[in-house]
């Protein structure tokens, strides 16, 4: 029974999806990359012969946990094929040209007939999926047909849908997963599963290889000329009307790099008009002498905090809070919303070693910067803390890997 109302509930957001693709660009998207989504799988499938690896992650949050392993994979075994899908197109877009995967597609919507008929072309010898996405016929599917199948970089809750007493559908998807690597030992003991182990965060390892593998950018070079600088990372309407008062104040001798989560030229603009100070953007003439930089252009956040004095991780005022780690691993003090971040395990723990602070208000935040500025040895001091955070938690990669290692990742049949 909760079968048919689970495939009638896939029913309706798939015409929910056309019907919104008429007027929602993201919707638009996702709805031509399903349109198309087969071409492109059958043309890399129906001749191959390699092991297939096949990583599935939801968006781009999910992709970077998963990240770490499919390098990490790809590295170990340079001859097997390795399949990234997305659910979202704000992932697939990005990363649809992602040089770490032989072939990057959508993922087919759940389905019996589409699912099975994914599984029979592809054959994946090894499906991984990251942290979230608990699709009925695709884990059962795999199930069937004796595909090993691992979860890995989640997290559980006791709110979560598994643990109500209407969620034993989903709960059931669990057995699926030949072994499920989790976050912390909190979602192990909501489990209490035989095939659970506490791996830890594979972002820890991604944000590590980061800061050991740095991309120079030259046009941030030149706008920083050598001055003290501050990144605003993911910044949305609300983080901006807290910083643009201290940006405007000029109490700090700053520069300021801002990156929006999402690029609207229109936003961009009305920020500019209310930023007193000059402006220049990274895509778009160049303007010497500029106090302001808005990183118009996607692929660059992670690599804008190294040498940076102070960070604002946007979001929390919203839905949810953007990666603090990606600045965590290069020491600045991180700044973020007191809104929605209490579900992010980092933040938390950076929250309680005074290695980030959730702000209300622009006085709250001018008042907290001015004293870890005003003191040499704890603005050191916090940025050698951040970085030895970042470290002591790395390695869940390697904890999969070794599991990993152990399959018998065979060719097709």
């Amino acid at each position: 029974m909760r079968v048919c109302l689970y495939s009638f509930v896939l029913f309706l957001y798939r015409g929910l999806i056309r019907l919104a693709a008429l007027f929602q660009s993201k919707a638009h998207l996702m709805n031509e990359g399903q349109k198309h989504v087969w071409d492109g799988l059958e043309e890399h499938f129906e001749t191959n012969k390699k092991p297939v690896v096949w990583f599935h992650t939801a968006s781009m949050g999910e992709f970077e946990q998963g990240r770490p392993i499919i390098e990490s994979y790809k590295k170990e075994n340079p001859s097997h094929f390795i399949l990234v899908t997305f659910f979202s197109p704000s992932g697939y877009e990005v990363r649809k040209n992602y040089a770490g995967a032989d072939y990057v597609s959508y993922l087919p919507l759940d389905g019996y007939f589409t699912s099975s008929r994914f599984i029979d072309l592809v054959k994946p010898s090894l499906a991984v999926f990251v942290k979230y996405e608990f699709w009925h016929y695709y884990l059962t599917g795999l199930k069937k047909r004796s595909i090993p199948t691992i979860l890995v970089s989640a997290i559980f809750r006791p709110k979560q849908v598994f643990f109500n007493w209407y969620g034993g559908f989903f709960l059931r998807l669990l057995a699926c997963f030949d072994h499920l690597f989790v976050q912390d030992q909190a979602s192990a003991d909501l489990l209490q599963r035989p095939n659970v182990t506490v791996a830890g965060d594979t972002r820890f390892d991604r944000v590590l290889d980061t800061l050991r593998n740095p991309v120079p950018w030259n046009l941030l070079t030149k706008f920083l000329d050598n001055k003290e600088f501050m990144v605003v990372g993911s910044a949305w309407q609300a983080d901006m009307d807290c910083l643009i008062p201290i940006i405007n104040s000029k109490k700090y001798p700053f520069k300021w790099v801002i990156a929006p989560h999402e690029i609207h030229s229109d936003e961009l603009k009305t920020w500019e008009d209310q930023i007193d100070l000059q402006v220049t953007y990274s895509i778009g003439p160049f303007i010497e002498n500029a106090d302001v930089l808005f990183v118009n252009e996607v692929g660059r956040l992670a690599n804008l905090y190294r040498g940076a004095s102070f960070a604002y991780i946007g979001g929390a005022f919203g839905d949810g809070l953007h990666s603090t780690l990606e600045a965590a691993v290069f020491g600045p003090t991180v700044f973020l919303g007191n809104k929605n971040y209490l579900k992010f395990r980092e933040a938390r723990e950076l929250i309680e070693l005074g290695l980030a602070f959730p702000i209300g208000s622009s006085d709250e935040l001018d008042q907290t910067m001015r004293e870890i500025y005003a003191s040499d040895d704890v603005f050191v001091n916090k940025q050698v803390q951040s970085r030895a955070y970042v470290q002591l938690q790395a390695g869940a990669t390697e904890r999969i890997m070794e599991f990993v290692r152990n399959l018998a990742i065979n060719g097709r049949k």
